[in-house]
């Protein structure tokens, strides 16, 4: 498998926060953008990166391995929010990246995550082996 991740490219996503996304507990209805929502967005924003930029055969993708966010502001179901990412490092098959969420106010969320680059095949059958082990399958 061939790949080559390209410092300094970038992704950049909008979409708008909906009601599955938020907290529950401060109060009554309509409540804020969940911090591991923020977060889950911000990793399938490096995802799409990864799979457009360095991912050439359609057996590979990544996961994520380390995620260091910062969670700065609230932001209301229905506000549209601006996702960004930038592959600062490869080395190996890990990929870091700066990470960012804005909505159109302010910064909401900024940090650095990192993913692995995965043969899906192979990554399916150590999981599989590891469902047998725990006595799942």
């Amino acid at each position: 498998m061939s790949y080559l991740a390209k410092i300094g490219v970038e992704k950049e996503r909008h979409l708008k926060v909906a009601t599955n996304q938020t907290t529950g507990f401060l109060w009554e209805g309509e409540n804020v953008l969940s911090t591991p929502s923020m977060i889950s967005e911000m990793e399938e924003t490096c995802r799409q990166l990864v799979k457009e930029e360095c991912i050439v055969d359609s057996g590979w993708d990544s996961v994520g391995t380390l995620v260091n966010i910062k969670h700065l502001a609230a932001t209301p179901v229905g506000a549209e929010i601006i996702l960004k990412a930038k592959i600062v490092s490869f080395e190996g098959r890990r990929v870091l990246f700066e990470v960012a969420a804005l909505d159109g106010l302010e910064r909401i969320g900024e940090g650095t995550h990192e993913r692995s680059l995965i043969e899906v095949s192979r990554f399916r059958e150590k999981f599989v082996e590891k469902q047998k082990k725990l006595g799942l399958k």
